[in-house]
């Protein structure tokens, strides 16, 4: 799709120091050098309402302001399922590929971007994150707590998060608890690929095999720690990739090839999907004053669905699994 992007971008201290031009290309690689000399040329790019030449050194606290007038996004699929809400919170299920915030190539196809469009939410923000082709349950805060206790600890009213997973392999363990602490690569090509290190944050993460299919396993994730990625982490560290994942399968050289565009018909083939296999299924919900409550989502694209064919009675299982955690809990 094509729009008009306005974007404001504060100049934090990080960033305090470097020339316009040099900040512009650095941000938005989407576009060269000559592109941006040309729109600061033309008076497009802005500085806290000024014109100014492309070597104007940046000051913490000037905005950038600049519009493109034909500013192009891949279309993306921004159908979600609203699954419950009162008057502080938003629950819906997010559609699989769609990112929950901006970045260099999605600024209006994003997931917070449509909620705040469509619910007429303009200060509406996530209290947690899904990748971008993570499909599944999101909580997204409307409005603050009155309760400045509750403001400090909203961590406090997730009680519980469960994922399904399609990995490769056979899944040979009926229970396992993964507790390597993770910590980011820092090093190329991708800096924050998450890896395995003695030095790394504490994560845990407790897998239930669910069924056993055709080259691949059915797996239900509950996670005990938060970190980033960790359940695409945990099972590449346990040889077990998550079906569809680009960065954490075959060496990671698909996820290169999608950062160039240069993924082909046969690559997709090859990881078995268009994007990876991992759906937040059920979260647990711990209101004030309230028992904890579990909602799920069924709201799965055609390849999940493909993929769930083969493993009749999964549901069952997985309902099981979560019963036993909510009756210890």
């Amino acid at each position: 799709m094509k729009y008009r992007l306005e974007l404001n971008s504060d100049v934090i201290e990080k960033f305090a120091g470097e020339s316009l031009i040099d900040s512009l290309v650095r941000r938005f690689t989407y576009h060269d050098r000559t592109f941006w000399l040309e729109k600061v040329a033309m008076g497009q790019v802005r500085v806290s309402g000024l014109i100014c030449p492309p070597d104007h050194v940046l000051v913490m606290g000037e905005v950038v302001q600049f519009a493109i007038d034909d500013f192009t996004e891949p279309d993306l699929d921004t159908c979600y399922h609203k699954i419950w809400e009162n008057d502080n919170l938003i629950m819906v299920s997010k559609p699989a590929n769609l990112p929950v915030h901006s970045n260099r190539r999605f600024y209006f196809q994003t997931m917070t971007a449509t909620l705040r469009r469509n619910e007429n939410l303009p200060e509406i923000n996530p209290m947690h994150r899904l990748d971008r082709e993570t499909s599944g349950l999101m909580l997204y805060l409307k409005k603050p707590f009155g309760s400045k206790s509750l403001r400090r600890n909203l961590g406090q009213i997730i009680g519980a998060k469960f994922y399904l997973a399609v990995v490769n392999g056979v899944f040979e363990a009926e229970t396992i608890t993964v507790s390597e602490p993770l910590r980011e690569a820092g090093c190329p090509p991708v800096h924050y690929l998450m890896v395995v290190a003695p030095d790394g944050k504490p994560a845990q993460t407790v897998f239930e095999r669910l069924a056993v299919g055709d080259g691949c396993s059915l797996v239900l994730a509950r996670l005990e720690t938060g970190r980033k990625h960790q359940i695409r982490a945990h099972l590449a560290h346990i040889g077990h990739p998550v079906v569809g994942d680009k960065l954490y399968s075959h060496g990671g050289k698909y996820f290169m090839k999608r950062c160039n565009d240069e993924l082909m018909p046969e690559d997709l083939i090859s990881l078995g999907s268009p994007h990876q296999l991992l759906h937040a299924w059920a979260l647990g919900l711990q209101l004030p004053d309230e028992d904890l409550r579990i909602y799920f989502s069924d709201h799965f694209s055609q390849n999940w669905q493909s993929y769930l064919k083969q493993f009749t009675t999964w549901r069952e299982k997985a309902c099981q699994v979560v019963n036993r955690y909510i009756e210890t809990h």
